[in-house]
């Protein structure tokens, strides 16, 4: 409302100095022509009265059309009430700028869905072949002992491959999440257990082991059990990625305060320099860590971030260089 006075005074300061100004102008010139005092009060009074008029008028037909300016900027298809020849041809100025852009979008979108849709299928494809390659290595493996050891780093390779390709997909259904999940109350010491025993081949693999130390083992917290499923697989995946040493651990602990549930995961792994851990929930950031480690992405914890607010949930995270990792989840807990 400030707004739209200052600038309506500010575009008409010009006329109003111009009326004051002709009428002493005028109050002037007919004082030195007819030689005589000429009344000048009543003068500036019929200008003032004239100006205000003008003004008044004038206020009612900007008000308007500016204040529905405003809300265009909040809602694209409002309706702009145009009163003057000017407000009407900015208004089609505006329906004409607001088709063409909705034309634009309705392309990239139309263009963003077949490239997701065909990426999408693209990488379920994919998926099916890393099975099959799964089959083939579990049918093989313990032929003899040089296969054995040749099939054991390309079943390494052969899960990190599908553990990127499921990322990705992660990263394309962000936009769709929220219309995806159910909060449901879940029993989450029962969920971590679920979740390590999935991965134990990932620990086993990488000489990690996992320390499940929890007295709290009933603490029900309210989420998406798939989707808090793919937050806690990306920091336990961290947490091994990132060990430097063989028989290192990782430490799991659930605590409850108050309406929270919280679960920590702490690694010993070579940690997180204090100027990247700021950056480590933006998208593709890999850092200094990403360099020493070639199967860093960037996006994992970005997508755990992306889903942990969208359910409600917080990620909290602290690292010394050499010493390791802890990640806390906050849950809300189901009282």
């Amino acid at each position: 409302m400030k707004k739209i006075i200052r600038n309506f005074f500010m575009d008409r300061l010009i006329y109003i100095l111009f009326m004051i100004s002709n009428s002493l102008l005028l109050t002037i010139f007919y004082t030195f022509t007819v030689g005589e005092n000429v009344e000048v009060i009543y003068p500036l009074i019929i200008t003032i009265f004239l100006i205000s008029t003008l003004l008044i008028i004038d206020w009612f037909r900007c008000y308007g059309f500016n204040r529905d300016i405003e809300a265009i900027k909040r809602e694209r298809n409002h309706r702009l009430k145009a009163s003057t020849r000017e407000q009407k041809e900015v208004a089609i100025a505006i329906k004409y700028i607001n088709l063409k852009y909705e034309k634009k979008e309705q392309n990239l979108l139309s263009n963003y869905e077949n490239k997701i849709y065909f990426l999408s299928g693209a990488i379920h494809k994919f998926k099916n072949y890393i099975s099959v390659i799964g089959l083939i290595i579990e049918k093989n493996k313990y032929k003899n002992e040089e296969i054995e050891l040749i099939l054991k780093d390309i079943e390494y390779e052969n899960d990190n491959l599908c553990a990127s390709l499921e990322q990705v997909l992660n990263y394309i259904k962000l936009d769709s999440f929220s219309n995806d999940f159910e909060p449901v109350a879940v029993k989450l010491y029962d969920e971590l257990k679920e979740i390590i025993n999935i991965n134990r081949s990932t620990f086993i693999n990488s000489d990690v082991f996992p320390i499940l130390n929890s007295e709290e083992k009933d603490v029900f917290i309210i989420t998406d059990k798939k989707w808090n499923k793919v937050i806690m697989e990306q920091i336990i995946t961290n947490a091994i990625k990132y060990g430097t040493l063989k028989n290192k651990k990782v430490y799991f602990n659930i605590k409850k305060k108050g309406s929270n549930a919280f679960l920590s995961i702490k690694d010993e792994g070579i940690g997180i320099p204090d100027y990247d851990l700021k950056k480590i929930f933006e998208p593709f950031f890999t850092g200094e860590n990403g360099r020493k480690i070639r199967s860093s992405t960037g996006i994992g914890l970005y997508i755990a971030r992306e889903i942990a607010h969208t359910l409600g949930h917080e990620i909290y995270i602290e690292s010394k260089v050499g010493i390791g990792t802890e990640v806390t989840i906050r849950y809300l807990s189901k009282l």
